[in-house]
């Protein structure tokens, strides 16, 4: 999956969280990436490990295709004012806020009348590995050309995207990510208020409970600067709260008086809004079930091989599985033992994802086997049969080398298979082939 065009991408704040994402997706689309921030160690140190460039002029955009502005909240329209009036005629510009009235009215203000603007929010934190299946909210302000690339774009990594506008969108995160927000910090903050152990109530837990614990980790992990300018820079969010907090009153007032009639109607008449409970029932469940299934999985395959991802620095291990729990997983291989939290893993099922970080991790080596075949056998059969087979025998493809006929074989042809395999335990998987290519022909 490349581009057609190769386009120069200009990522303003391109060493942050979500900088990071994009960099190694646009890089690997085949455009040239480039990034800028203001501490040059960071900048390079990303330029580095991505192999793309980095400049600490933020002005550089002014040679870019594309623009994008990926920095703080409250630093966005500053950079804005800075970058905007400078895009080339005919690029575009785009940011990736999470707050869009004012930064859009920023954009139409200052950007080059000449260049386009899509204002861009992706749906997601900077913890994830890939943007399949994420949703991004496209706002186009001012485009002709650049909305069909971007919308190409998206459909090629198989992600969703919606367009709104500014105020469309604002109002719809107000609850999507305003409510959702203040509620549960509102809950952390409670535990915490009430020296509530919450590690030894897991003990006691429900599966829901411990999935609203995550949720509530989840967040309270995250920047907490970035998530006050959520709540404080979308002016919607201020009537969102004070709705919320009305209603909670409201219940509580039911509670507190023993009106069991009230407190009926409210949760009747909430469900009733809803509209959507089998779903939500549903999809909770299967979050449930996941979590069981993959610990699960572990245990029943104690001893055996697993390929595993970090979720946080996407790093990958591999090794035998020494031992787990709950919580926790033991990888042992020939030179490490390593021991990882369960939360914070995914394992690999993919069996091309992991032939490839096997090639990347032993490498390849090729291996030769002549066998004499009868002339009424196609040879291209058992080509399609070790591929068939290529995962449990990590082979990375097989080619018939050379078929060579001569009068001494009668009836037969000598049929040379280049295999390419992954190079450890090469004993064993030479034994395999020879005694699958023995059963078909005699072995040369």
């Amino acid at each position: 999956m490349r581009a057609t065009i190769p386009y120069t991408v200009v990522i303003i704040g391109g060493y942050g969280g979500m900088g990071k994402i994009f960099v190694r997706i646009f890089k690997d689309y085949g455009w040239n990436v480039i990034i800028t921030g203001p501490s040059k160690e960071k900048g390079e140190k990303t330029a580095n490990d991505f192999g793309v460039k980095f400049s600490d002029d933020n002005r550089i955009a002014g040679d870019a295709d594309i623009t994008i502005i990926t920095v703080p909240i409250e630093k966005t329209i500053e950079t804005i004012k800075q970058v905007a009036p400078i895009v080339q005629d005919g690029s575009l510009i785009a940011d990736f806020t999470s707050v869009k009235s004012d930064v859009c009215d920023a954009l139409l203000k200052y950007t080059n009348t000449n260049a386009e603007i899509i204002s861009i929010h992706p749906m997601f934190g900077p913890t994830i590995s890939d943007i399949h299946g994420q949703i991004f909210i496209l706002c186009p302000l001012r485009t002709e050309k650049w909305m069909p690339v971007i919308e190409k774009f998206l459909n090629e990594h198989k992600a969703k995207f919606v367009t709104a506008t500014p105020e469309e969108h604002d109002k719809a995160m107000s609850v999507i990510q305003g409510l959702t927000h203040f509620t549960y910090i509102s809950i952390g903050y409670t535990l915490k208020n009430l020296d509530f152990n919450v590690r030894e109530s897991r003990k006691f837990a429900s599966p829901i409970y411990n999935l609203m614990l995550d949720i509530i980790g989840r967040i309270l992990s995250q920047d907490p600067y970035l998530y006050a300018h959520i709540q404080m820079e979308n002016s919607l969010t201020q009537d969102v709260r004070k709705k919320f907090i009305e209603s909670a009153t409201s219940l509580n007032n039911a509670i507190n008086s023993k009106d069991e009639k009230n407190f009926v109607s409210i949760m009747s008449s909430s469900a009733k809004h809803f509209s959507d409970l089998g779903n939500a029932v549903g999809r909770s469940n299967k979050a449930i079930a996941s979590l069981h299934e993959e610990l699960e999985f572990l245990k029943n395959n104690t001893g055996k091989e697993i390929f595993i991802r970090h979720t946080s620095s996407q790093q990958i291990h591999f090794g035998n599985i020494s031992a787990v729990d709950a919580e926790n997983l033991e990888l042992e291989n020939k030179t490490t033992h390593s021991k990882f939290k369960i939360a914070n893993i995914e394992i690999l099922k993919d069996a091309q994802e992991i032939l490839n970080v096997q090639k990347n991790v032993f490498g390849i080596t090729k291996k030769d086997f002549a066998v004499l075949l009868d002339e009424g056998i196609d040879e291209t059969l058992i080509t399609e049969i070790l591929n068939y087979r290529k995962y449990g025998l990590e082979i990375d493809d097989v080619y018939i080398k050379d078929i060579y006929r001569s009068e001494k074989f009668k009836d037969n042809k000598s049929v040379c298979y280049e295999i390419l395999f992954v190079n450890r335990d090469m004993e064993t998987k030479e034994a395999e082939i020879r005694k699958f290519l023995s059963r078909l022909g005699k072995l040369r």
